[in-house]
C-alpha cells in the first residue's frame, strides 16, 4: 500500500509538470495598433525631404491620445489613432512660440483630421487583439491662416495602416 501511494504521488506530480504551459506573455517585438507615420517634404523640390520647424502637436478629440509633442524641429511625426471611433483630429503648429505657462503665443496652425473604419485583428492569446486602420483619409484645414501644409499624399490608395515598418502619408509644406 506504501508504494502505490508512493507511485500514485509521483504520478501526479509528473502529469502536473508535464501539462504545464509557458507563460502566456506577449513579446515586446510583437506588433500592436499601429500609429499614423507622417514625413514631411519640401513642395518646391519633392524628393527633398524638409524640416517642420518648430512643430508642436496636440490631440483635438482626446487630450489623452496625445498631449501635445514638445516643441521640436522633426521631419517626422508619429500619431496615435483612437480605436472607439472613426475620426481622430490634431492641431499641427509650425513655427511655434510658447510663453510661460505653455500656451502658444504665435505660429501657424493646420488642423488636420484623418478619418478611418477599424477592425480588430486577433494576434495571439497572450497579445489578444490589435486595430488596424482601413481606407485611411487625411483632410487638412488651416482656419484663418493660410495653410503651411500644402498637400497630403498617402503611400497608396485605399491605405490600410496596419504597422509602423513604413511612412503611412507625406505632408508637402
Amino acid at each position: 500500500m506504501k508504494h502505490l501511494k508512493l507511485y500514485l504521488v509521483v504520478f501526479v506530480a509528473s502529469f502536473s509538470l508535464l501539462t504545464c504551459e509557458r507563460d502566456d506573455l506577449c513579446p515586446e517585438t510583437t506588433p500592436t495598433t499601429p500609429s499614423l507615420i507622417i514625413d514631411f517634404y519640401n513642395n518646391n523640390a519633392q524628393d527633398s525631404r524638409k524640416n517642420a520647424t518648430n512643430l508642436y502637436v496636440i490631440g483635438q478629440d482626446n487630450e489623452d491620445v496625445l498631449d501635445g509633442y514638445n516643441v521640436a524641429t522633426v521631419n517626422q511625426v508619429v500619431l496615435p489613432l483612437r480605436t472607439d471611433t472613426d475620426t481622430t483630429t490634431f492641431s499641427l503648429t509650425r513655427n511655434t512660440v510658447l510663453d510661460d505657462d505653455g500656451n502658444i503665443t504665435s505660429g501657424n496652425t493646420d488642423t488636420v483630421t484623418i478619418t478611418y473604419a477599424t477592425e480588430d485583428v486577433y494576434v495571439s492569446r497572450a497579445c489578444g487583439y490589435k486595430t488596424i486602420f482601413k481606407n485611411v483619409v487625411v483632410t487638412i484645414d488651416g482656419g484663418t491662416d493660410a495653410n503651411w501644409i500644402i498637400f497630403a499624399q498617402p503611400e497608396n490608395d485605399n491605405l490600410t495602416i496596419e504597422d509602423e515598418t513604413t511612412t503611412h502619408y507625406f505632408f508637402y509644406h
